[in-house]
C-alpha cells in the first residue's frame, strides 16, 4: 500500500507537503483544483518504469501525457527542481548482502530532477527503509550505504534502475528498484472518460492486465476471468466475478440480469453483452442501454478483476451515474476495501458519494482511520490540500466553504422566494 505523497514545483503545486494515503483516499475540490495531479504523479512514476529516460513524460499510449519538463515544472520556471516523493508499507525480502536478508515492511523514496540545456538531470534519490539499514541515496552519481561504502555509479532513470554497463551495483539498490518495481505493477488507473460500448467485442484469447485506462479492456478481462475461473469470496460463499457484477448490477438498480454470451460462429471469436433491465424485460446489448452502465461497467470489472491488494486509481469513477447510484459506489469501494484489502484512490465531485462513506463511518462499515479525505483548491495557479478531519461517527469537522457549491445556499433562497410569492398572492394574510 502507498502510505504518503509528495510533490514539489510539479504543475500547479509549489509543495503538497506530506499527503496521508489511506485504503481509502478520497479527493475533492473544484475544477483545476491539483487534485487530479497528485494522482499523475504516481502515474508518471508507473509509467516510467522500466524506462531508460529519467523520466518518461508520455505519449499516446501512455497512462498520462504530461508533455515534457517544462509543461510539468511549476510556473514553467526551468530553474525550479522537481521533487517527487512517496512512501510504501509491505512486506518484500530484499537482498542486502551475500550472506543475509532482511524483511523490508516500510520504505520511502523520493527523487530530485532538475533540467540542464534541455536534458533531465537526477540531482539526487534516496530511499529509507524503516525495518533495515536505515539509509540509501545516490548523490553526484555516487551510491551511498548508511553514509558510508561510497560507489560510484551511473543511473539511468530516477528510482536508480542501473545503466547495462554496471557490473558492481550495490544488491541493496538492486532490491530496491525491484521492489519499486513491484510496487508500480500492483498500481492500475481507470480514466475519467470511458469508451463507447460496442455491440459486439472480439476476443482473442488474451489476457488482460487490467480493463484499460479507458475502460477499453473490461470485456476481454471478464472473459479472460471467465477462462481463469477467478472468484471471490461472497459473504460465506466463494462466486465468480461475473456473478458478483451481476449482484451489484441488481443492488443498484442497473440492470436485473447481466450476461456475455458468444454471438456467430465459434472461430469469429465475437461476444455481446447482454443486459436485461427488469424481469420481465428483453435482454439487450450494451450498445442499447443507458450511456451510464457502460461508463460504470469497468469500474466494477476492475474492481474485482485487478489482484488482491493492490492500488486503484479512479478518476470519476461516479461519472454519468444516477445520486442514487453514486451513493451505492461508496458501498462498492468499502466492500473491495474490507474484503479484497485493495487500496483505492478516487478523485471525486460526488456529494453522494461522500455522503454515504460518512454514513458507513457512523454505522462501522469502515474505520475512520480507513479513510483520508481531503480538498484540494487552486488561488493565483497555486494548489492547496486541507485534510478533512472526520471522526468515529461521520462528522466533518472542518468542513469547506461552499464545499459542493451553494445548495444549502439556494435551498435557503428558495424559501425566501417561497415566501414572498405566497405573501404577494395573499397580501391580508
Amino acid at each position: 500500500m502507498i502510505t504518503h505523497i509528495r510533490v514539489k514545483n510539479f504543475k500547479s503545486w509549489q509543495d503538497s507537503d506530506i499527503v496521508k494515503l489511506a485504503p481509502l483516499t478520497g479527493f475533492f475540490g473544484t475544477n483545476s483544483s491539483g487534485k487530479s495531479s497528485l494522482l499523475q504523479m504516481l502515474l508518471l512514476l508507473k509509467q516510467t518504469v522500466g524506462k531508460d529516460e529519467v523520466l518518461f513524460f508520455g505519449d499516446g499510449n501512455s497512462l498520462v501525457n504530461l508533455g515534457n519538463f517544462q509543461e510539468v515544472i511549476h510556473g514553467h520556471e526551468l530553474g525550479n527542481e522537481l521533487y517527487l516523493g512517496m512512501g510504501s508499507k509491505l512486506s518484500h525480502s530484499i537482498p542486502y548482502s551475500m550472506s543475509m536478508l532482511w524483511q523490508m515492511h516500510h520504505f520511502s523514496f523520493h527523487t530530485v530532477i532538475r533540467e540542464v540545456e534541455g536534458n533531465q538531470v537526477i540531482k539526487d534519490f534516496r530511499y529509507r527503509s524503516l525495518s533495515g539499514p536505515t539509509k540509501f541515496f545516490w548523490e553526484d552519481h555516487n551510491f551511498l550505504v548508511n553514509e558510508q561504502n561510497l560507489i560510484p555509479i551511473q543511473v539511468q532513470n530516477c528510482y536508480g534502475l542501473s545503466s547495462p554497463e554496471n557490473t558492481d551495483v550495490p544488491k541493496v539498490l538492486i532490491g530496491f528498484t525491484s521492489v519499486f518495481e513491484e510496487l508500480f505493477s500492483h498500481v492500475y488507473y481507470l480514466g475519467p472518460v470511458r469508451v463507447h460500448p460496442k455491440r459486439y467485442y472480439h476476443w482473442e484469447g488474451d489476457h488482460p492486465e487490467d480493463t484499460g485506462r479507458w475502460g477499453d479492456n473490461a470485456i476481454d478481462a471478464l472473459l479472460s476471468a471467465r477462462v481463469d475461473k477467478l472468484t471471490v469470496q461472497r459473504k460465506e460463499e466463494v462466486v465468480p466475478i461475473e456473478d458478483r457484477i451481476s449482484e451489484w448490477l441488481r443492488e443498484m438498480d442497473l440492470a436485473h440480469s447481466f450476461t456475455l454470451e458468444r454471438t456467430g460462429s465459434r472461430s469469429e471469436k465475437n461476444y455481446d453483452v447482454r443486459i436485461q433491465k427488469n424481469g420481465s424485460g428483453t435482454k439487450v446489448t450494451l450498445a442499447d442501454m443507458g450511456y451510464g452502465l457502460s461508463q460504470f461497467l469497468p469500474v466494477l470489472v476492475l474492481c474485482y478483476y485487478a489482484p488482491a491488494g493492490s492500488t486503484l486509481i479512479l478518476e470519476q469513477p461516479g461519472i454519468h451515474l444516477h445520486p442514487k447510484v453514486q451513493s451505492q459506489l461508496a458501498d462498492l469501494l468499502i466492500e473491495v476495501v474490507t474484503e479484497r484489502k485493495l487500496q483505492i484512490l478516487v478523485e471525486s465531485h460526488s456529494e453522494h458519494l461522500l455522503t454515504r462513506l460518512q454514513l458507513r463511518i457512523a454505522e462501522e462499515k469502515i474505520c475512520a482511520n480507513d479513510t483520508a479525505l481531503y480538498f484540494c483548491e487552486n488561488e493565483n495557479g497555486v494548489s492547496s490540500i486541507t485534510t478533512l478531519e472526520i471522526d468515529e461517527l461521520g462528522n466533518i469537522k472542518n468542513w469547506p466553504e461552499n464545499f459542493f457549491g451553494e445548495v444549502m445556499g439556494d435551498l435557503f433562497a428558495m424559501t425566501d422566494a417561497q415566501a414572498k410569492r405566497m405573501k404577494e398572492q395573499n397580501p391580508e394574510d
